[in-house]
């Protein structure tokens, strides 16, 4: 044999070997090697070659198995439908409920129902989560979209019941939290895939009644968007892994961020390579630097420091999500009060300065001033303590305020409107009941005739540079995951998600993804 003839030869057999020893992602190897250059319908019916089929668990197995594929850093139960819970395995597993965080259930995120509970989807783990039984009660088996919340919402206004505002449906929808869709979407991608030979007999208002593209249009651009705007996580990624060594399969569109665009979307024209794959450019979700600057947009003017709220004096200003103060504005001093701590059935106050229409919060200060995050939806909103988790409730007598652990009808629900620049804080159960300052007697709770009126501070992002640390750096931090479980306290903005794990996080309200 001649030294050309050879050569190739020799250069053939190392490309038969270096695809041989090719690897996916996340020690995956070659677990998608079938589906390598495939596009759009037909990488879909590989894919489905490849994860179709699984080890299938009991019903019962799956109260043992969420303890390896959902269990958070603090080992309790990680629950994408509501905030408020911490839940114990085993210990607060099924039973009744009648309110939100009294017991967690199994959850089929793609409803059983509209599978008519057949087998294997009836177990499949992939779409199988804990989820507090109340709130999935409420969800029933309605399908997942966006909504204004204005049949029923979660404590905090986490997930919504109600009316659909995506174009194209105007049903009844359950919204899960914007940290969650992405995992949902990706999650509803794998049943489609998975389930390609049965998905078109499924009845449902998101599906098409074919096995491609599976979903309508309203549902399949909505969740593609949501796949974009929250991408993959490191607890997906985890939770992957211990899927796959539970059942045996594993969810590609995990495995591979952005390959539902290959699949459904823009990329659906390019082949698929499992080995050397390209993720689709998609909106940038803020990524810090290696050595990030003290602050990603530091403020020109540097003060004031500390967490900053401004008066709002209309409903407008009133957003789910935000947090508040509670502030009596002390005229003529610098010493104006805001809401405290809870103090048998009232509440305390701590003092701040407001200055141009504005409160700062420093770190020295965070612990015994409260702010409150507002759920709910107008007429009925919820006032959560930041600090406790409790909510705001009167449920009488006489002048009394107290704090609850959990939402449970009118009691925790509050009437916002503005007059003069004050807040009207008026309790939904108690007409005439409204949150007032007592200066005689100092205190805040709530009251039918006039104390001294409160106004409302709302959080602006964090401005300045901060604290500085013993170390010399600024602006110490707290750096909290995904579920609202604080991971490190106090360390330097400089060095906040060093030697983290992959994932998302959040500082100072803002999601940052390590890779």
């Amino acid at each position: 044999m001649n030294i050309r003839k050879r050569n190739i030869v020799f250069a053939a057999a190392m490309f038969m070997l270096v695809r041989m020893f090719a690897q996916g992602p996340g020690n995956s190897g070659t677990y998608y090697r079938q589906a390598d250059g495939k596009k759009g319908s037909e990488l879909k019916t590989a894919l489905w070659s490849v994860i179709k089929d699984h080890t299938q668990r009991s019903y019962n197995q799956l109260w043992e198995d969420f303890k390896t594929t959902d269990k958070r850093s603090d080992g309790k139960v990680w629950d994408m439908y509501s905030s408020i819970t911490n839940y114990t395995f085993g210990a607060d597993q099924a039973g009744s409920y009648k309110v939100e965080g009294d017991v967690y259930n199994r959850e089929h995120s793609f409803p059983k129902s509209w599978f008519d509970d057949a087998s294997p989807m009836y177990t499949d783990l992939v779409h199988l989560v804990p989820a507090d039984g109340y709130v999935n009660g409420r969800r029933s088996n309605n399908p997942f979209g966006e909504t204004d919340g204005d049949r029923w919402q979660s404590a905090g206004g986490f997930s919504k019941l109600g009316k659909s505002t995506v174009s194209g449906y105007n049903g009844i929808v359950f919204e899960p939290n914007d940290e969650y869709k992405g995992d949902f979407a990706r999650i509803y991608f794998y049943m489609a895939t998975c389930y390609e030979d049965k998905i078109a007999y499924w009845n449902c208002d998101m599906l098409a009644g074919n096995s491609y593209p599976a979903y309508t249009k309203w549902a399949l651009d909505m969740l593609l968007r949501w796949a974009e705007e929250d991408p993959v996580s490191q607890k997906e990624i985890d939770r992957n892994n211990a899927v796959y060594g539970i059942q045996h399969n594993r969810n590609p569109f995990v495995d591979y961020p952005g390959l539902e665009q290959y699949v459904w979307g823009t990329m659906k024209d390019m082949p698929f390579s499992y080995d050397n794959y390209v993720e689709p450019e998609g909106t940038p979700v803020p990524e810090p630097d290696p050595d990030p600057e003290p602050d990603p947009n530091p403020d020109p003017d540097p003060t004031p420091t500390g967490a900053v709220y401004e008066k709002i004096t209309s409903a407008d200003g009133l957003l789910a999500g935000s947090k508040y103060l509670i502030v009596y504005e002390q005229e003529g001093t610098d010493a104006s009060r805001t809401m405290g701590e809870q103090n048998d059935d009232i509440r305390s106050y701590a003092e701040v300065t407001v200055t141009n229409g504005k409160v700062v919060v420093g770190d020295e200060d965070a612990k015994s001033v409260h702010a409150f995050t507002l759920g709910g939806t107008s007429g009925a909103w919820t006032l959560r303590d930041a600090n406790d988790g409790t909510y705001l409730s009167y449920s009488g007598p006489k002048n009394k305020l107290y704090s609850v652990v959990s939402v449970a009808g009118d009691n925790e629900c509050w009437d916002i409107t503005f007059r003069g620049g004050n807040a009207m804080i008026e309790n939904k159960a108690e007409s005439g009941r409204i949150i007032y300052y007592n200066a005689s007697s100092p205190r805040f709770a709530c009251y039918t005739n006039a104390q001294k009126p409160v106004a409302l501070y709302r959080s602006t992002t964090t401005t300045g540079l901060g604290k500085v640390t013993a170390d010399g750096n600024t602006d110490a931090v707290r750096v909290y995951g995904i579920t609202g479980v604080m991971v490190r306290d106090g360390v330097s903005r400089a060095s906040a998600l060093k030697g983290l794990p992959k994932g998302i996080y959040i500082i100072d309200g803002r999601k940052y993804v390590v890779r």
